[in-house]
């Protein structure tokens, strides 16, 4: 018989479209290879507006009870002197976790039907107080907590120095309750081990690697970025790569440039803002960027802070698009300046390494060849596959820690 695994997710498993839900889909599809997986999604990390490649693995969304049944759950929990000193530890809590109450354990049971027994995975370090409460009720033999980014090093590096110490009182106080702990980059799992005496796992984000992708248009000067343009880092890359960027490029050379976005955003924020510009296309959301990376000819992100490891661009090197970045962009991935990707610090320096993009069509060959040699080597899906597989059968013998 096959071993069931319930896995707890923020938002719904799809193999496209955003780079957190494409992470629950590598997990959860990975996983079923060995397990029998329920995945139960707590949407606060928001919603798709569809997903065009959902999982083959059953889905539930979670819709909580009313709040004061809630509330009720929630001081029933005080009573016990192990989630008193828990949450005594961890509060304040960053405002996802506080969303994900750990008082939703029976909300997400009723609604995944998992039997007694069943272990849990968590994705997000958000869900791990919920999580753990959920494995407690089940008396699950085995938990694992993917933690895919560090948390407290974006918050500290965008200057919210109280977000920065909620997410390290909350993995302080749980993370080390859980038989193995996950990160997407080595440099972060490296940091947070030792930040919290954890023995980390790296699973690396992974990306579908298109046998033949379709031609591309080796003649075009379309600037392409596709990111989850409501994210606060992805949208201040996207006025960036518009305003700065754009100006420096267009200084640079006599073909006329198209900056398309690709990817949700708010039509009232920054990037909605960016409508009206002549040489902007805003695409929203697709179903399918194939056409997009085809008729590109350079990706640009100009991302200034961040963490783990980008999705965004590891499916561009698939695509075989050549990706101009930044520091920040290529953080966590084992990419060399010039070899996979041109790195430019400043928005000048994008232009410049853009402009030599457009320039040189050895150069972009260059690029992309080796780029998606180091996909094929590292991120592809079969390969992360075998990491997903590796991390949970490490959890399972590891066995229950302190629960």
């Amino acid at each position: 018989m096959t071993p069931a695994l319930l896995v707890l997710a923020p938002i719904e498993p799809c193999a496209a479209g955003n780079g957190l839900a494409m992470r629950v889909a590598s997990f959860a599809e990975s996983a079923a290879v060995a397990w029998d997986v329920q995945v139960a999604v707590v949407p606060v990390a928001g919603r798709l507006p569809f997903c065009p490649h959902p999982v083959a693995v059953p889905v539930v969304t979670v819709v909580p009870s009313g709040r004061q049944v809630v509330a009720r759950r929630f001081a029933a929990m005080l009573a016990d002197p192990l989630w008193r000193g828990l949450l005594a530890d961890a509060e304040p809590m960053p405002s996802a976790a506080r969303a994900a109450s750990a008082a939703l354990a029976a909300d997400v049971l009723s609604a995944s039907g998992v039997a007694p027994g069943t272990p849990v995975l968590a994705i997000r370090s958000y869900l791990a107080p919920l999580a753990l409460a959920i494995a407690r009720q089940l008396a699950s033999p085995w938990t694992a907590l993917d933690l895919d980014d560090d948390d407290e090093s974006l918050a500290s590096t965008q200057g919210d120095d109280a977000t920065a110490a909620a997410y390290r009182r909350l993995v302080a106080t749980f993370a080390p309750r859980f038989s193995g702990v996950s990160l997407a980059s080595p440099s972060e799992a490296l940091d947070v081990g030792r930040r919290h005496g954890l023995r980390t796992h790296v699973v690396p984000n992974a990306v579908a690697v298109p046998a033949e992708p379709p031609p591309r248009d080796l003649s075009s000067a379309v600037v392409l970025f596709v990111a989850n343009l409501d994210y606060g880092p992805n949208a201040d890359a996207a006025v960036v790569l518009v305003e700065r960027v754009l100006p420096a490029l267009e200084a640079r050379t006599d073909r006329p440039i198209r900056i398309v976005l690709v990817g949700t955003y708010d039509p009232e924020g920054p990037v909605g803002g960016l409508a009206s510009h002549r040489a902007v296309t805003l695409a929203g959301f697709v179903d399918d960027v194939s056409d997009y990376y085809a008729r590109a000819a350079v990706v640009v992100a100009p991302l200034s802070t961040g963490s783990g490891t980008r999705i965004k661009l590891i499916e561009a090197f698939a695509r075989r698009v050549p990706v101009v970045t930044t520091p920040v962009g290529v953080a966590g991935l084992a990419v060399r300046h010039r070899e996979h990707v041109l790195i430019g610090e400043t928005p000048e320096a994008l232009a410049a390494a853009a402009a030599d993009v457009l320039g040189s069509p050895a150069l972009a060959q260059s690029l992309t060849t080796a780029a998606l040699q180091f996909v094929r080597r590292h991120h592809a899906a079969p390969v992360v596959a075998e990491r997903v597989r590796e991390f949970l059968g490490a959890a399972s013998s590891q066995g229950a820690l302190r629960r």
